[in-house]
């Protein structure tokens, strides 16, 4: 005998809350970020497979988790390169695998309305993306991706330029990088999340020591309305600085978009 309650055949399941999703981010205090890599046997997201996945997830309150998974896969029609750079003999072919019924249901879980942070982390999201639709699940991050890559230029670049490896830049970061664990997915998701700690310290330090950066901009801020220090609040026109006569020139001050997540250890 069944002991589920019966159900009037009247009844019908409540509407769907089309808001549920963004009051739930709205009571989060904070980002949650979650600092990906992946490995693969090529760079063809149709036909090659997922080697590695690791990520480090940074909760809204600042704990920190890791994880590490060599993904349920096979090597046909592997890119020998591929495999080489990432010591696929040595290092992946002989670790335990992992469905992706398993260990794609913690990321999502882990990911959940989180920004993905990484060294071109689309690579990584397309192939999450392509496993999501095998197992009839939705991807559960935002939509923002955050390429550290990127993030980094306009503290080590004299001008515009394309950005540099996750390892180039490191090291104009002063971050110290390991060529022998490079291109393993979780040391890669951990150098991408000290080159995104190290641009946050950077800045933070510049504006407590008064370098001429424009200050931040609260999220809470209307875009008419950028945040500006008390000294630099204008008062009103008076009558005579209407004037012809008048010569004050008005200077227009720039707000910076975004402001940096607090670091936590």
């Amino acid at each position: 005998m069944s002991n589920t309650p019966n159900t009037p055949a009247t009844s019908s399941p409540p509407p769907e809350d089309t808001n549920a999703k963004g009051s739930a981010r709205a009571q989060r205090r904070g980002t949650r970020f979650v600092f990906i890599d992946t490995e693969a046997t090529g760079l063809d997201h149709e036909r090659h497979e997922l080697t590695e996945v690791s990520w480090i997830v940074r909760f809204e309150d600042g704990r920190q988790e890791e994880r590490r998974f060599f993904p349920t896969h096979t090597t046909d029609g592997a890119d020998a390169d591929a495999l080489e750079l990432t010591h696929y003999d040595q290092k992946i072919a002989p670790q335990d695998k992992t469905a992706a019924s398993e260990w794609l249901t913690l990321f999502l879980e882990d990911a959940k309305d989180a920004v993905l942070v990484g060294a071109v982390p689309d690579f990584d999201a397309k192939h999450l993306e392509r496993m999501c639709r095998k197992l009839g699940l939705k991807p559960t991050w935002d939509h923002h991706l955050l390429d550290v890559e990127t993030l980094a230029m306009p503290l080590i670049s004299p001008g515009p330029e394309a950005p540099r490896s996750l390892a180039k830049t490191c090291a104009a970061l002063g971050i110290p990088h390991d060529k022998d664990q490079a291109h393993g997915a979780l040391y890669d998701a951990l150098q991408a999340m000290r080159v995104f700690d190290k641009v946050w310290e950077i800045l933070a330090r510049l504006r407590a020591d008064g370098a001429p950066l424009p200050p931040p901009v609260s999220r809470e801020t209307p875009r008419s309305k950028p945040a500006t220090s008390a000294d630099t609040t204008t008062a009103p026109p008076t009558e005579a600085s209407t004037t012809a006569t008048d010569t004050t020139t008005a200077t227009q001050t720039t707000a910076l978009p975004g402001g940096g997540p607090t670091t936590t250890p």
